[in-house]
């Protein structure tokens, strides 16, 4: 059964040079929270402070067991986040993940606010 996840990955930057610092704050309007979206590919989000950075992904798993596809989907947008990071010349250290089923919302319809 596939199941599909959006996960965040969140991190801090470290041994950020002063280079490195100049070009996040360059590109910082490109990956602040109004570029926050869930793709495949990944969003790669930061905030001007440059302490600490989020990675949203869409995963999908094909996975009977609950429990084991939320383990794979973590596991997987884990390894993408820190290979995106390095592929941008960052180095850093995930301190959460967090992963919500999408197959598990449920949309309550016919209730309406006046």
């Amino acid at each position: 059964m596939e199941r599909t996840y959006r996960v965040t990955v969140r991190g801090r930057f470290t041994d950020l040079t002063s280079q490195q610092r100049t070009r996040l704050l360059a590109e910082q309007s490109d990956h602040g929270l109004f570029s926050a979206t869930f793709s495949r590919e990944g969003t790669f989000l930061y905030g001007p402070e440059l302490a600490g950075y989020q990675f949203r992904s869409e995963v999908v798993i094909d996975e009977p067991d609950p429990v084991d596809a939320e383990t794979l989907a973590r596991m997987q947008a884990e390894d993408h986040a820190t290979t995106d990071l390095e592929n941008r010349g960052f180095q850093g250290r995930i301190v959460d993940v967090s992963a919500v089923c999408m197959n598990d919302i449920r949309v309550r319809r016919g209730s309406s606010r006046s």
